[in-house]
């Protein structure tokens, strides 16, 4: 089943030629999360300075590794990482073993800083007629989100692709930082979505009342 996913998957990436011989990565998970799963877990972009191309990262999908444990990232042990270990706290706080579960970045295309991007908005418009066949094929209950702000953010482009009719927001118990919750009927069927702060500068995990109010969105979709 989940080949048959991963080559649906790569015919969408290589129709999106706009972006397709750009540095990036689709999946941050390993190719056989294309099944259906409780989540589809997803940060903003690809980060560091790797050439690989986004057509060239398509070779992962087959190799069984996922970023957040299997890889080195500036030159730590795989999975050591802060962010890498970031992921794995909150993924576990919530009960899912990272190995498992599917996770991409809302922009496929990579660069250091969100910042440095130099066309962040048009790239998440060609990235997300993927993450469109990624839904399908996961069906996932709700999206979890890290990257909350109001701009150029997992969050937002969410928000601005699915058109939520409403919003629900609490304090992050920490600074400026705000998390967000919506449902949108999508695709015939429910799906919430649910956005923390980045994981950079934010550890959820260790503040059980956004835990449990990030499982109950999860929990509630039907």
């Amino acid at each position: 089943m989940s080949v048959g996913n991963i080559d649906r998957i790569k015919r969408a990436v290589l129709a999106q030629s706009g972006i397709v011989d750009k540095p990036g990565k689709v999946l941050y998970s390993a190719g056989d999360t294309l099944r259906p799963h409780d989540i589809y877990f997803m940060g903003i972009k690809p980060g560091g300075t790797l050439p690989t191309t986004i057509r060239q990262s398509l070779n992962d999908l087959d190799d069984g590794r996922n970023e957040y444990l299997d890889y080195s990232w500036e030159g730590r042990p795989p999975g050591e990482q802060k962010l890498q270990k970031q992921v794995r706290r909150f993924l576990g706080g919530l009960g899912f073993d990272v190995r498992g579960v599917p996770a991409s970045n809302i922009v496929f295309t990579r660069e250091r800083t969100v910042g440095l991007h130099p066309d962040l908005d048009g790239d998440a418009l060609q990235s997300w007629p993927i993450h469109v066949e990624i839904i399908d094929i996961v069906k996932p209950k709700a999206i979890v989100a890290y990257g909350s702000g109001d701009k150029q953010s997992p969050f937002s482009y969410l928000r601005d692709f699915l058109c939520p009719a409403e919003i629900e927001s609490i304090h992050s118990e920490q600074g400026n930082f705000w998390c967000h919750r919506f449902s949108v009927e999508y695709q015939g069927r429910s799906l919430n979505v649910v956005a923390v702060p980045h994981l950079t500068r934010y550890s959820p995990y260790t503040k059980p009342a956004v835990m449990r109010w990030v499982a109950e969105w999860i929990e509630k979709a039907v």
